[in-house]
């Protein structure tokens, strides 16, 4: 009982209180690593969205109204031209989430009996409606996950990604290999392997791989996420991989990288790399970006300062040797704006490089702190949401990114502003990720 009123009362946060702050980090047997990141696909995977989505409404949406958000009523479709339409209007293209436009006979769907669904909220301006086909009865996803597939591979891959291929695994999967050759250097002993934590048959695999050449303690590392979050790991991966072993092995989850000093210079070592080419007395305004969450209490808000706190200071101090006048803010991306945070309590992005604007810097460059890759959500769904302080910017054009060995840097001008989003650190950067991964990773191996 006493257990029980203690898991109610910690609620999405019991299981860092109880399987990550107690847990034992000392080694038994032999050790095998699991180094996880999110998994999102080059080419598109409508199951990686839909996992995604699933994982989205199980975890934020109570159980006595699960079933009506994640209704499948039919096949899902949008117009990749109008992509975020609210109100009903008449399509000349439809989409579904698996990137067709014709229905299983091969009849477009603009041909066929669809009907209109209006957007859940019209207060909130990111959700939009979608059109629902019906005629072939229930599709096998739910309706909101199959929408967002419809626009990702109808609007992103369809038309704003020229490529077709976006490149957050195989910047991360070289940090994974290059990772792993150091660790191998100092512990040959130790099993290693690479898993996608929204991907559920990947993480079992890779626990089941682990345990078959017999590992007795398997660590669990996400390397994707700078400060380890209730929503992506303490109330998610971690309770998983313990799912998964079922007490076959003993379990350790390592730390989040954000509190490796290693991380920290990624982002300084692109910081100075920003400033050498810019005039020593031009005013620079500094935007160090995270993703933000809509959540009342996430472990994650007392994470982040072990972050955030050292890595402004060192910022700063770059920022003092300057002679122009410089500043520096923290900004969300994410559930900021005046819908999510109406009280004006945290700072958007968008509305940082407004300040910026109006206060007439030369130069306010953004650095998104908690993304060692490049993903859909920072090449387009974030940048449409904060880059329109830009005059020049247009979410209908085409991003470019063909070099991932180096960081999409994009740059935009209002009045006398110029506007630089610095990318992720990839490529001459990536040397540092995977210092913070060795580093901790290497101090659990120590123990044993």
């Amino acid at each position: 009982m006493i257990e029980l009123i203690r898991r109610w009362r910690l609620g999405k946060q019991y299981s860092y209180e109880t399987l990550f702050k107690k847990q034992d980090a000392h080694l038994e047997g032999k050790p095998g690593v699991i180094l996880a990141e999110m998994g999102m696909p080059e080419k598109y995977e409508f199951e990686f969205y839909k996992n995604y989505m699933l994982h989205v409404f199980n975890y934020s949406v109570p159980s006595f109204i699960r079933r009506i958000v994640l209704a499948d009523t039919g096949i899902a479709l949008i117009n990749p031209k109008n992509p975020l339409a609210q109100e009903a209007f008449r399509p000349d293209l439809l989409i579904d989430c698996k990137g067709s436009h014709t229905n299983h006979e091969g009849v477009p769907y603009v041909e066929c009996d669809v009907a209109w669904r209006p957007p859940r909220s019209t207060k909130n301006p990111w959700d939009h409606g979608h059109f629902i086909y019906q005629a072939e009865g229930k599709s096998g996803a739910p309706d909101v996950c199959e929408k967002t597939g419809a626009k990702v591979a109808g609007w992103y891959y369809g038309m704003l990604i020229p490529e077709k291929k976006v490149a957050w695994r195989h910047q991360l999967r070289m940090v994974y290999d290059e990772s792993v050759a150091e660790l191998k250097k100092n512990f040959p002993h130790a099993e290693f392997c690479l898993a996608h934590y929204m991907d559920p048959s990947s993480m079992r695999q890779s626990v089941e791989r682990l345990l078959a050449v017999g590992c007795g303690t398997i660590i669990y590392q996400c390397f994707s996420n700078p400060v380890y979050s209730d929503f992506e790991d303490y109330a998610f991966s971690l309770p998983l991989v313990h799912r998964l072993v079922n007490s076959r092995a003993k379990v350790i989850y390592a730390d989040q990288l954000g509190s490796q000093s290693a991380m920290r210079k990624a982002y300084l070592h692109m910081f100075k790399d920003q400033l050498a080419v810019l005039p020593e007395d031009a005013s620079i305004f500094i935007i160090l970006s995270a993703h933000g969450h809509p959540f009342k209490r996430e472990t994650y808000d007392m994470r982040a300062p072990e972050y955030r706190e050292p890595l402004t200071e060192a910022v700063r101090q770059i920022l003092n040797e300057r002679v122009g006048h410089c500043d520096l803010t923290w900004s969300y991306d994410e559930f900021a704006d005046p819908y999510w945070d109406p009280k004006n309590r945290k700072t958007e992005t968008l509305e940082a490089y407004r300040y910026a604007i109006k206060n007439g810097y030369d130069y306010v460059i953004e650095f998104p702190t908690e993304s060692p890759a490049e993903s859909t959500d920072l090449m387009i769904f974030h940048a449409m949401k904060k880059f329109i302080a830009f005059s020049d910017y247009d979410r209908d054009d085409p991003v470019q990114y063909t070099d991932w060995e180096q960081p999409l840097v994009r740059t935009y001008h209002e009045g006398k502003t110029t506007g630089i989003y610095a990318g992720c650190p990839v490529g001459p950067y990536r040397h540092h990720v995977v210092a913070a991964v060795v580093n901790s990773v290497a101090s659990l191996l120590d123990k044993g």
